[in-house]
């Protein structure tokens, strides 16, 4: 994996190794085949434990009946929007052999017809899941260097994404999803919608942008109807990013997710702006990346691309920030 923890030498631990914007993009060296359902059929798995259930698809950890290998089998039960069932499978195609977005075997159809794709297990969870059990553990949240390689990651993963035409449309914690090896990978492409490219023809000037998890929503989601570009839709990636990586180092829900739709308006469209507290102790990167993310223009965001550039995550010491989030991750299992 491109992104496998290295443990510094002694020689190495008294310099930074700056990670370049290039370096962040790389391919895995030995990319899978692409998803395919030629000779696997569902009755090859069977069932270990429930993973998790949404708006949309149920999440089940299961075992190759002949190999052994587990893995996490999704099927979907409902589309974020009317016509696009198999837009998630679409992404995953696209998305096939790129090291920071979850990895499918194999695409087929659960037993009434409904899509069902068979992807890589990710032994910790998701980063939600990780940030619960610190405050179980009463750990608060995740220090900075281990928050700019999980940042990091994350920012390489959507940006995969948007090279290929795709908006995510639900970037959370919960949807970025870890292992013991400290990697992470973006996942759950649901609400996914496919702005350019492809052989299905020309796609729309703009998709609808209202479907996902509204506490997570930039202040543009929220009009009546709204739709969006390429731009448009990447920049609402982008606000949910900042307010997954403020939620990760403040180890608490930046804008709850119990509040009614006009109390979740009035906190994101209306207030003051949404940044990293004066009273936290943090640096002036990661304020600066934050309020990059958060800029409630969409214009005035920050591009994947420009926060792959950022000091936060370019300045960043990288093996003992990949040594800092693997040891957290871990000791969450």
């Amino acid at each position: 994996m491109a992104c496998s923890v290295a443990p510094a030498l002694p020689n190495q631990m008294t310099h930074r190794v700056r990670a370049a914007p290039h370096q962040m993009m790389t391919r895995a060296s030995t990319p899978p085949a692409p998803p395919a359902s030629h000779g696997v059929r569902l009755s090859d798995f069977e069932w270990i434990d429930d993973l998790g259930a949404g708006g949309f698809a149920r999440v089940s950890k299961v075992r190759h009946r002949r190999s052994g290998a587990v893995f996490a089998l999704k099927i979907s039960y409902g589309a974020a929007y009317p016509g696009t069932e198999d837009e998630e499978a679409e992404v995953l195609r696209r998305a096939a052999g790129w090291p920071h977005v979850v990895t499918c075997h194999a695409l087929l159809r659960g037993p009434f017809g409904e899509p069902a794709c068979v992807l890589e297990f990710m032994d910790a969870g998701c980063l939600g899941r990780v940030l619960t059990r610190r405050q179980e553990m009463g750990m608060g949240g995740i220090p900075e260097p281990a928050l700019a390689e999980a940042a990091a990651q994350c920012v390489v993963g959507l940006a995969q994404l948007h090279a290929r035409g795709v908006a995510h449309l639900d970037v959370k914690p919960d949807n970025f999803l870890a292992n013991s090896r400290g990697e992470i990978k973006i996942g759950d492409f649901n609400t996914a919608r496919i702005l350019y490219g492809g052989a299905g023809g020309e796609r729309p000037l703009a998709v609808p942008i209202t479907a996902g998890t509204r506490c997570y929503f930039s202040p543009e989601r929220f009009v009546p109807g709204a739709c969006a570009g390429p731009h448009g839709a990447m920049a609402g990636d982008v606000w949910g990013l900042g307010i997954t990586v403020l939620e990760l180092f403040l180890g608490r829900f930046v804008v709850s997710p119990e509040l009614s739709d006009a109390g979740l308006e009035l906190v994101i469209y209306h207030s003051g702006p949404l940044r990293v507290p004066e009273e936290a102790e943090a640096s002036a990167e990661l304020r600066s990346f934050v309020a990059a993310c958060l800029q409630r223009e969409p214009a005035w965001r920050a591009t994947v691309t420009q926060l792959l550039m950022h000091p936060f995550l370019a300045h960043r010491d990288v093996q003992a920030s990949r040594r800092a989030l693997r040891e957290i991750i871990v000791e969450t299992l």
